[in-house]
């Protein structure tokens, strides 16, 4: 698990399987992209429906940028033989906001403990395997008003330092704008990102906002990308 802000991780584009056979028990790998234990749970429950013969569904997720949620479960294998070894493959890449189930089928020969552990790390890998890893990145949003004069070239400003772009609208007298700046030091990266629009050199944001005339609303949402 790990801990502290983070700016990026590493997620899988959608879902993937993974199979692996020994002595006739069959392991079936699911993985898929989840952002609560809630949707982690839905997955689970339509496998068994769709498994109904099924003797196991053993499974490990990480949730949250910096991975702050970790579970595994054995679901009746001996512990530590199916879990832990399924959440291995997930810490092993790096991967978070994943779900991975493992839907065994039994085949009437014991694996013993090592048998179970290399079968069920061998399945969740190959699903890892065929998943497609992207990267996303975290954002903290900003906000602010500004006339319409000014809102064309601070517009052109953002998209410049390389950042996104995330709403904008008009009303009859002002102009609006959002976007994002990586969470871990948003506040300093908006402080430099104002002081080269304005060409000016102040103390705080305050003096900033205040000289080009811009009201701001403060960054709480944060987006990902």
């Amino acid at each position: 698990m790990k801990t502290g802000l983070t700016d990026e991780f590493l997620t899988t584009k959608g879902p993937s399987q993974g199979y692996f056979m020994e002595k006739g028990s069959k392991f079936m790998a699911y993985l898929y992209p989840v952002t609560a234990e809630t949707e982690a749970q839905a997955f689970i429950q339509a496998l068994k429906k769709s498994h109904p013969k099924a003797r196991h569904f053993c499974s490990a997720l990480r949730l949250g940028p910096g991975a702050e949620i970790e579970r595994s479960n054995d679901d009746g294998e001996p512990g530590g033989s199916a879990g832990k070894p399924i959440l291995g493959q997930l810490i092993r890449n790096q991967l978070t906001n994943v779900l991975v189930v493992v839907v065994r089928y039994f085949g009437g020969t014991k694996l013993g403990i090592p048998g179970l552990i290399e079968a069920y790390k061998i399945s969740a890998a190959e699903a890892v395997s065929n998943a497609t890893i992207i990267q996303r990145s975290i954002y903290t949003v900003f906000g602010f008003n500004m006339n319409y004069e000014a809102f064309p070239l601070f517009k052109n400003h953002i998209i410049r330092s390389g950042l996104p772009v995330f709403d904008e609208n008009f009303n009859d007298q002002k102009a609006f704008i959002s976007f994002g700046i990586k969470r871990s030091g948003s506040t300093q990266a908006l402080m430099r990102l104002l002081k080269d629009f304005s060409q000016r050199d102040f103390d705080n944001l305050e003096d900033y906002i205040q000289y080009l005339n811009m009201e701001m609303i403060p960054g709480t949402e944060e987006k990902m990308l």
